[in-house]
């Protein structure tokens, strides 16, 4: 207890009515002492005793006691929260930049939408300078149809196991779900570990179950089959022939003789795929929905991947209902702290969101209900910030709980203790770190919508009238360059700043973390090219169709008066989009499988024909390139996608594609 608080704890009857003593009192006896880690998670009274309490002695366990107030990490991840919500609401003040056309307030209310596939490759071939070659969509079509792996009635019908693929051994389930900790949970943080390590090694033990935990586990083995560390990928990649003919990357310690790893993470899916449809709405159920999403992401599906996005979504909209009744009754309960469950709902809203959203960018689809509901909380909390950290594993959830009855509370294989099982986690996943790149992926995410919004609901025709977009894309530049400033030292292109990082042979280290934390910041940095390509390419479109000659400025048109401050700045942002262009060109075509991959290759393809639209027209001097030498500027491009166009048919098509116009342009 405060000492400042004991003596009116203990005061008299009739003098310390008179103030607000009372009061206090009741606040400190709150704020005791926090009990011991052990204690903790066992739900027993401490008695605070140091250096060890007297449960830990009698027990002979090691006491472990963490205070909140002082605990530097969640000193750090307050600092990024204020940062994070200082510059969103600064975002937020740009529909002011937007009153001049008119659909400032649309716009404000309706971030939570996009408008689907207006900046993509596709798109890209409809502009005028392409002269009508390509229909609308046209890479795409390939995507419905064909089906992954499967001729189309099979497809059609229901997921089916591959001719001559066995299943794999259940021992070797734990060694996948590290892998999956290590490899994909990282850039989405939205389950409790400990209890997916405990229900690993249970079906490792006894078996799977049909439960929605197997289902889980058996997600978490097939991403842990296709999926390796950063660092692995780039020092040794897969040729081409090796990625299908069974002679591709393997884990240390990782064997079978089932085939390849993606033959095995296909066994994997197929048996979570028989789950799936006994999930109820559940939070859970939602959490296999968004991971066999993620497996079909990894796999080149993005049409099958929306569709699990699309129902995890669903699922979590409807657990809202079905179980809090009214919206409301979530944010009420935001006021009071973000409790386990909460913090794992408000994670795995904002990965679906996302998700959906990332998907929607390239491909004309659908958005879910989830568009329709504005989390209370513009940011998950990270679980250093949760009154209940660090004893929060333990807790039992009833999203937990209300699928896993086969389970007895009493099995505990192989000797996992809590503070084992902790550990193990511990070693396995930088949570800090992981929750530095998700925060801010939700937060790029914002600001990210905002900018489809504003240049993308109208045609790319409407982008002659240059003038109006301006003061936007200025106010937008401004604000991702505050974003990018304000992120952690670590987090801060770390790929664009260490070339050595994609050089084979140098610089390779083992070491998982430093791998991670190589992932995160690459990925980070290729979300700001990302986005800085979306606000650039309406000013790329001008300069593909209009002169850009200092000689012959663009105010001989009589759509777009500009002045010659504003022809100037729109001649800096030309030439910022080429420097954006040329970025993603260099760092996007890694040989890397993660949930982005695809989304990786489509970006190369879009700024590859902007290169090429640059190159038809003449109207931009593009540095050290000449129509005849861009096939030389675009090699790896065309390599990365020769790469794994035999998994996309539509990857395979935007090869071809490139390679006719290449072709032309020469």
């Amino acid at each position: 207890m405060d000492p400042e608080l004991e003596p009116h704890s203990s005061g008299s009857d009739g003098q310390e009515g008179d103030h607000p003593a009372p009061k206090r009192v009741k606040r400190g006896s709150v704020r005791r002492k926090p009990a011991c880690q052990a204690c903790r998670r066992r739900k027993v009274r401490c008695d605070n005793a140091q250096p060890a309490c007297g449960f830990c002695c009698a027990n002979e366990t090691e006491c472990v006691y963490v205070t909140r107030g002082d605990d530097g990490c969640k000193q750090e991840m307050k600092q990024v929260l204020e940062r994070l919500d200082t510059l969103s609401q600064a975002v937020d003040n740009m529909q002011n930049m937007l009153s001049s056309r008119g659909r400032a307030a649309e716009w404000q209310r309706d971030y939570l939408r996009i408008p689907a596939g207006r900046c993509s490759a596709d798109t890209v071939l409809t502009w005028p300078i392409f002269q009508d070659q390509f229909r609308e969509s046209s890479l795409i079509t390939t995507l419905f149809h064909y089906s992954h792996g499967a001729s189309e009635d099979r497809s059609t019908e229901s997921w089916t196991l591959p001719d001559g693929l066995q299943y794999t051994p259940d021992e070797q389930i734990p060694t996948l779900v590290d892998r999956f900790i290590q490899n994909v949970h990282t850039k989405n943080p939205i389950l409790d570990l400990e209890s997916l390590i405990r229900s690993g090694r249970h079906a490792a033990e006894f078996g799977l179950q049909w439960d929605a935990q197997s289902c889980l586990v058996l997600l978490a083995c097939a991403l842990g089959c296709i999926s390796q560390p950063f660092t692995t990928s780039i020092q040794f990649p897969q040729t081409a022939r090796s990625l299908h003919d069974g002679m591709g990357w393997r884990a240390p310690g990782f064997n079978s003789s089932s085939g390849t790893p993606l033959r095995e993470g296909e066994a994997y899916f197929m048996m979570a795929c028989r789950r799936i449809g006994l999930l109820r709405y559940s939070v859970i159920g939602a959490q296999c929905h968004f991971f066999a999403g993620v497996f079909l992401m990894y796999t080149f599906r993005p049409l099958s991947a929306w569709n699990h996005f699309y129902q995890a979504s669903t699922f979590y909209r409807l657990r809202l209902r079905l179980v809090d009744g009214l919206d409301k009754s979530v944010y009420e309960a935001e006021q009071s702290g973000a409790s386990v469950t909460q913090r794992l709902e408000q994670s795995l809203y904002w990965s679906c969101f996302k998700s959906e959203v990332e998907i929607r960018v390239e491909l004309p689809l659908p958005q879910s209900a989830i568009a329709e509901y504005e989390y209370p909380a513009l940011f998950p909390t990270p679980p250093t910030l949760s009154e209940e950290y660090p004893g929060r594993r333990d807790q039992t959830s009833d999203w937990a709980n209300s699928e896993n009855t086969n389970q007895s509370p009493h099995d505990d294989p192989a000797g996992l203790s809590e503070r084992g099982v902790y550990n193990h986690v511990s070693k396995l996943f930088n949570e800090e770190q992981s929750w530095y790149y998700y925060l801010t992926e939700v937060a790029l995410r914002r600001i990210g919508n905002r900018v489809l919004n504003a240049f993308y609901r109208e045609a790319p025709s409407t982008w002659s009238n240059i003038k109006p977009l301006i003061p936007m894309a200025l106010e937008f530049e401004s604000q991702i360059n505050a974003w990018f400033a304000n992120l952690p030292p670590a987090m801060q292109a770390y790929y664009e700043s260490d070339p050595t990082l994609s050089n084979t042979g140098q610089r390779y280290t083992t070491d998982i973390q430093d791998s991670i934390s190589r992932e995160l910041s690459w990925a980070l940095s290729n979300r700001f090219l990302e986005i800085r390509l979306w606000l650039y390419q309406p000013f790329l479109f001008f300069a593909v169709h209009h002169p850009m000659s200092t000689a012959s400025p663009a105010t001989d048109n009589p759509t777009c008066p500009l002045t010659k401050d504003g022809f100037g700045i729109v001649q800096g942002l030309v030439e910022s989009g080429l420097d954006c262009s040329n970025k993603i060109l260099q760092a996007r075509c890694l040989r890397h499988r993660h949930h982005g991959i695809w989304f990786d290759l489509r970006a190369l393809v879009t700024a590859s024909l902007i290169f090429i639209a640059l190159a038809r027209s003449g109207n931009v001097s593009l540095p050290n390139i000449h129509p005849g030498g861009l096939r030389s500027h675009l090699s790896r491009t065309l390599e990365a996608l020769t790469y794994w166009e035999d998994e996309a048919p539509d990857i395979k098509k935007a090869r071809g594609t490139l390679d006719n116009l290449l072709r032309d342009l020469s």
